[in-house]
């Protein structure tokens, strides 16, 4: 019980000492369902799990001729997977974002795990996302959902997510 009621005061703290930073760190958490593209990966389940995050590297000045518009380049993690079949998405992107709505595309390495002919197979190959999403700017929480397409050189795992996020 004295653990519970640690855990729950340093919550408390750690998100009121959150609330009064005011610049954010670049730094956006997103999780949700992911839906395989391929007949292998609906085989295993319609509906995976994904989580990821963006770390925004440098701020570009493109487009800010443009009021509301602003570019970045961020690096990115993903994961998203079920049963024997796994993708792991390191990207550099380039994300553009104009108002509350924002695009990005980006390319890398994909890690993945699938099955294959009885035996579990581990590959790095390309890997690349383009996604959309919209922010929501209301309170003290900037949440955002974000749809992104996932592709890799194995085609296999390739995939549509489905998030909702908050940025840090």
């Amino acid at each position: 019980m004295k653990k519970m009621l640690l855990v729950a005061a340093v919550a408390v703290f750690g998100v009121s000492a959150y609330a009064q930073v005011t610049k954010p760190v670049g730094l956006a958490v997103r999780g949700g369902i992911v839906l395989p593209a391929s007949g292998y990966g609906r085989d295993l389940g319609r509906t995976w799990f994904g989580v990821g995050a963006d770390y925004r590297l440098s701020n570009l000045k493109f487009g800010e001729n443009n009021v509301g518009s602003s570019a970045a380049m961020t690096i990115s993690a993903d994961y998203y997977g079920k049963g024997e079949a796994s993708s792991v998405p390191i990207l550099l992107n380039y994300m553009m974002s104009q108002n509350e709505f924002f695009y990005s595309v980006g390319a890398g390495l994909a890690i993945t795990r699938a099955r294959e002919n009885g035996n579990n197979k581990n590959q790095t190959t390309f890997g690349y996302q383009i996604g959309v999403g919209y922010n929501f700017q209301q309170g003290q929480t900037p949440l955002f959902v974000e749809a992104k397409y996932f592709g890799s050189g194995n085609s296999r795992l390739n995939a549509f997510g489905l998030y909702v996020g908050i940025r840090l």
